[in-house]
């Protein structure tokens, strides 16, 4: 385990700006790296940029970060994101050792790896790739196996109108609505957010409809946040 290096872009405090845990103060570990090229990419810079970390270096900066863990919904809670996190084979090694500093430990990931070598515990957020984004073509069906009902979550980042009924059929025909939190969201500046809010009303479809909450605050161009 003290030979993993990891690649990372950035490692940062701040809120959690998605999800079922949008608004909660969040320690985000950002490794770089992504071998999908989706069309609204809001992270290009984790492409190629950043610095070597061994696995001791990266547990030390997020214990003098997040000091010491602790339970209940504000407990300190840190993130590892990309990227594609998964396309680092050492990622599973990761966090398992922040889950045995007794934080609790989320994942974003596009579904595009193999999820059975990420721990049970570890709350997964897996971004279901929408034709939209040129890559939904990389997903792998067996990672639902490996999602926890009332723990993990599936987000469905819409560009069209198009992409809201293929990710409504897409989950239907999988009966995963009883199944999952599902989140639905709009391409910063692309779909409208009142006819994607007012489309989720009409068809009472059970979701969680989701806005970008640091790019509402701090811009769409802000890295860090």
């Amino acid at each position: 385990m003290g030979l993993a290096h990891f690649k990372v872009n950035e490692i940062f405090f701040s809120l959690q700006g998605e999800g079922s845990r949008a608004g909660r103060p969040c320690l985000f570990i950002r490794l770089t790296g992504c071998p999908l090229r989706c069309t609204y990419c809001d992270t290009a810079y984790a492409f190629v940029a950043g610095e070597f970390m061994t696995l001791e270096e990266i547990l030390t900066e997020v214990q003098k970060r997040l000091g010491p863990p602790g339970r209940g919904p504000n407990a300190p809670f840190v993130e590892l994101t990309g990227g594609e996190p998964l396309a680092c084979s050492d990622a599973p090694a990761l966090l398992r050792a922040l889950m045995g500093l007794g934080y609790e430990v989320a994942l974003e990931t596009a579904g595009s790896h193999d999820l059975s070598p990420v721990p049970r515990e570890v709350v997964k957020i897996v971004d279901r790739k929408t034709p939209g984004s040129g890559e939904s073509a990389r997903w792998l069906e067996s990672n639902l196996t490996h999602l926890v009902p009332g723990q993990d979550e599936l987000k469905f980042v819409l560009t069209d109108a198009a992409d809201y009924a293929w990710s409504r059929a897409w989950c239907a025909e999988r009966s995963l609505f009883d199944r999952f939190d599902i989140l639905f969201s709009p391409v910063w500046g692309q779909l409208d957010l009142r006819w994607l809010a007012e489309r989720i009303i009409a068809d009472q479809l059970p979701v969680r409809y989701q806005l970008q909450l640091h790019k509402m605050v701090w811009g769409p161009e802000q890295t860090g946040v």
